[in-house]
């Protein structure tokens, strides 16, 4: 993931910009990972490396929703 894309990741996940994907499981982990980061803020590396697990699984997830995100 690049570092624009990052940034804008992590603005996502604590509620500071919103995005939906077209993929539902992408779009379920945004939201476990939002409540994940509202439950405990020191969390955010921790939710960025299960980010990056889910992307690297799912490349294809990976190519859209990140040129999406990071367009935003």
């Amino acid at each position: 993931m690049d570092a624009a894309a990052q940034d804008k990741m992590k603005k996502i996940l604590q509620g500071e910009l919103r995005y939906t994907s077209g993929n539902l499981a992408f779009n379920m982990l945004i939201s476990k990972l939002q409540k994940k980061l509202q439950a405990n803020p020191e969390s955010t590396d921790a939710c960025m490396k299960e980010l990056d697990a889910f992307l690297a699984k799912y490349p294809i997830v990976a190519k859209v929703d990140m040129a999406n995100i990071a367009a935003l």
